[in-house]
């Protein structure tokens, strides 16, 4: 009778053990400052790491010793490297370094390596996680013969991840720190 007992008490606990782990996080000062972010659609993703997807091309390049110092095949830095992201009202303005191989053919245009968008996306989507205080926004942007799916993830202190997916690319994934812009913000968009 006690082991049972003792049994039916280590379950409820195991139970209310694993029901508080999907409690929602209360809000914090950085997730509060996430929020003002988003709702102003106004900040800058500022890039420090590409994660290719690591092809034996890739393992390659890594083993010729032709990416940055600290890097692998999978996991490239860019510190140093121009890059950014930037969201100021309805427009988006990209450029961010390409590491991975492509599907189809391209252009030989160099200046159109990386990947680049100038506009406003289609298909443009926010979700709030309430559980994690983080926000994922996905959008579709198309460049000349390419189109790609951007997914991007804001987390409460303020890094983002942001996943591409191409139709003539294999797929990569950026992290950086998110930042605020001013009303000063010189990316206003007129094509």
């Amino acid at each position: 009778m006690k082991i049972r007992v003792l049994f039916l008490g280590l379950g409820l606990l195991l139970l209310i053990g694993c029901n508080s782990s999907q409690s929602i996080v209360e809000p914090s000062v950085k997730s509060k400052a996430l929020d003002a972010l988003v709702a102003q659609k106004a900040f800058q993703i500022d890039l420090d790491w590409a994660y290719p997807l690591a092809t034996g091309t890739l393992n390659r390049i890594a083993t010729s010793g032709l990416l940055p110092p600290g890097s692998t095949a999978s996991s490239i830095s860019l510190i140093g490297n121009s890059n950014y992201f930037r969201m100021y009202g309805d427009s988006i303005v990209m450029d961010l370094p390409y590491y991975g191989e492509r599907q189809l053919a391209g252009d030989y245009d160099t200046s159109k390596n990386g990947i680049k968008f100038k506009g406003i996306p289609e298909n443009y989507e926010v979700q709030k996680n309430e559980k994690k205080q983080s926000y994922e926004i996905s959008f579709l942007i198309r460049n000349d013969r390419e189109s790609s799916r951007v997914f991007v993830t804001l987390f409460p202190d303020h890094i983002a991840n942001i996943n591409i997916n191409s139709s003539h690319r294999t797929p990569i994934r950026y992290k950086g720190q998110i930042l605020g812009l001013t009303k000063n913000a010189n990316i206003v968009i007129k094509d």
